[in-house]
This record gives structure tokens, C-alpha cells and sequence, in this order.
């Protein structure tokens, strides 16, 4: 910890092991089980807690893939037992690439409830290539449109896993099926959805307490951040009106998402005014496809498996909201000589590193 541990200013007060459990709006303080704190202005940023049927915690063979504990317990947990994934997204998919690397482990199960990989929206021809990629080599397998129906526990154990299509016994059984906003403590006090409901400058209803990140929804674009630059820009808009410095209402960005998986590498460049309503124009070669989203010839969203197209040209397409033919999307600017994109930050390719 002291060698990844950042300097902090004199003037903070650090309490660590101090979990919140209320909030006393008209006395403005928070309470833990074992202290008070009193507060001018109080800023929730509790992030979010990992989705899971159960307690996993109090399941030997069971495990969420959020935390370093979670890392953990899975390396520790899944000797001689049969590996079950449960998720297809992007969280399900990361995990799915560690764990085939892992010599220790002989057999791997996927089960996902819908019919893709990835994203709802995302064409057959892509979750093929991506399908194919990940079941090669025969130690994975996926089970499509399936689910957990019964589980068999003793002693605090998995004995015997049941699905619509399979049984397994004895498994070491890992959920990455999603996040939720670690709000619940907070429900009784501020205004809630999903997430505690702010204004665009990440203010509750209550004028003295701002929330942040991903335990936090900005009401107006009903917006759950989920990237780190999202909740940076939070945080500097929360912040700018409390110091009353040129504050910075906070507005969603264009996101680029990136996910490389041995033999494939898939690119998602979304608009936040992406939505249900779309025209989809899919160009596909070989091992390489193209997915375009649109909608009244404005590009919302382009998703791409093993594609050279330049992801920041797509990008500048879809932020300048402007009208385009469907004969452009063939014409879309390459990243001819530069290589893969390595930063989506910058715009650093491959070739551009020195």
C-alpha cells in the first residue's frame, strides 16, 4: 500500500474503515457504526457494488470479480474444479481471457442468458468471430440462452450446479454480470433511482450534499457514469460549485470502449444520445466487421471487430452530429501505417510509439 499510496494535503483528515450507514440532513452529519462527523458541504462517492444471485461471501466456491480480495479468492478457489463464468459482457469476457491463460485450469463454462456476446446490439457476425475466438482450443465453452436453475450446497459448498442445458459438479462459480450503485444506506434520506438523483452539478436534492461517480445519476440524461473519465468530470463540476469558481455543469461525452481478447480486438465508439431507436449498416470481410449505427443519418455508434478503421475519425464523425451517406461509411478514414490503437485517450496508435 505505501508504494501506490498518493500525498495527501495537511489540511485532510483521513478516516479509514468508517463504513456510512445514515445521514442526518437537518443536523448535516454522517454517522458510522462506530463515529459522528459533522459537514459544511458532504460529497457521496461510494461507487458501485458487483451484481450476484446470492452472498457469495458465504459460498466457498463462489466469487464477484471487483476487488483484489475477489482476485484472491478466485486464484485460490479454482484448483481441480470446473470454472463457470456467469455474464457475457464486456466485465464476463475480460475474466474469460485471464482465466484460458491459466494453466491450473482444465475446463471452462460460459453461461449467458441471451443469445450474443458483448452487447444486446451487436451483429451474428460478430459474436461468431468472437465466439470462435474464445472456444478454439476446446477449453471453453459457451452456453447460449441458458442459466443457473438450482444449486446443490453443503457445508457452505457448491456441490452440484444446475443449468437449463448442463449439470456441474463441484464448481468454482464466478458472476460478472454487472454493477449496481452502492447507494442503499442513502435511499431513506435523498431522492433515488437507480442512483442518488442530481442536477448537472452533481447536487441531491439537497443543496449541502453532492454525489459523484458511479453511485450517482444525473437526472437529466438519467446518466449512470461508468468510465473513469466520466467521474473525473463529475468530480470537477461538483467541485466548481462548491467553490463557486466558474462552476461546470456536467455534460456526457462520447465514449470510446476497447477490448482486446487474444485473436480479436473490438472497438465501441458510443454517443451518449445513442438509444433503442436505430438504423444499423453492418460491412463485414473475412475476420473483420464494421457495425454502424444510425439515426436520421447522424452516426451514434460504431462497434468494430478486428477493423483498421481510425476510431477517432469515427469518433469526430459521430461529435459533430452532422448528416451522412451510407457510401461514406465505406469510405470511413483509415489508420493506414499506423497500427492498432493502443490509447483512446490520445489517439495513440501502435506505429506511433517511439
Amino acid at each position: 500500500i505505501e508504494a501506490i499510496s498518493l500525498h495527501l494535503d495537511p489540511t485532510v483528515h483521513l478516516e479509514l474503515n468508517q463504513k456510512i450507514i445514515k445521514i442526518d440532513r437537518e443536523k448535516k452529519r454522517v454517522y458510522s457504526k462506530e463515529a459522528m462527523f459533522g459537514y459544511d458541504k458532504l460529497v457521496i462517492a461510494t461507487g458501485s457494488l458487483p451484481n450476484a444471485p446470492f452472498d457469495v461471501k458465504s459460498v466457498k466456491n463462489a466469487a464477484v470479480f471487483r476487488s483484489a480480495d475477489d482476485c484472491e479468492a478466485i486464484k485460490n478457489g479454482i484448483k481441480e474444479r470446473e470454472v463457470v463464468v456467469v455474464g457475457g459482457g464486456p466485465i464476463g469476457l475480460e475474466l474469460l481471457e485471464t482465466l484460458n491463460k491459466m494453466p491450473d485450469i482444465k475446463k471452462i463454462s460460459l453461461l449467458i442468458r441471451s443469445s450474443f456476446l458483448y452487447d444486446k446490439n451487436i451483429s451474428g457476425e460478430s459474436v461468431k468471430i468472437i465466439e470462435q475466438c474464445y472456444t478454439k482450443n476446446k477449453k471453453i465453452t459457451i452456453y447460449f440462452e441458458d442459466e443457473i436453475v438450482d444449486t446443490v450446497i453443503e457445508d457452505a459448498e457448491i456441490k452440484l450446479l444446475k443449468t437449463k442445458k448442463t449439470e456441474i459438479k463441484n464448481p468454482f462459480v464466478i458472476f460478472g454480470i454487472g454493477i449496481r450503485p452502492n447507494i442503499e444506506h442513502f435511499r431513506e434520506t435523498l431522492k433515488c433511482n437507480k442512483g442518488i438523483l442530481t442536477n448537472t452539478f452533481m447536487q441531491s436534492e439537497d443543496e449541502n450534499i453532492y454525489a459523484i461517480g458511479e453511485c450517482a445519476e444525473v437526472e437529466k440524461f438519467g446518466f449512470i457514469a461508468g468510465h473513469v473519465e466520466a467521474c473525473t468530470q463529475q468530480a470537477k463540476s461538483a467541485i466548481s460549485h462548491i467553490l463557486q469558481r466558474e462552476p461546470q455543469a456536467f455534460e456526457p461525452k462520447t465514449t470510446i470502449d476497447m477490448l482486446k481478447v487474444g485473436e480479436f480486438n473490438l472497438l465501441d465508439v458510443m454517443s451518449p444520445d445513442f438509444g433503442k431507436d436505430y438504423e444499423k449498416v453492418v460491412i463485414s470481410k473475412e475476420n473483420f466487421v464494421d457495425e454502424y449505427f444510425l439515426k436520421e443519418g447522424r452516426i451514434l455508434r460504431y462497434i468494430g471487430i478486428n477493423s483498421n478503421v481510425d476510431v477517432c475519425y469515427v469518433q469526430n464523425l459521430i461529435e459533430g452530429a452532422k448528416e451522412i451517406e451510407i457510401d461514406d461509411l465505406y469510405r470511413a478514414a483509415k489508420a493506414e501505417g499506423r497500427g492498432k490503437l493502443v490509447c483512446s485517450c490520445t489517439g495513440t496508435y501502435y506505429n506511433d510509439l517511439v
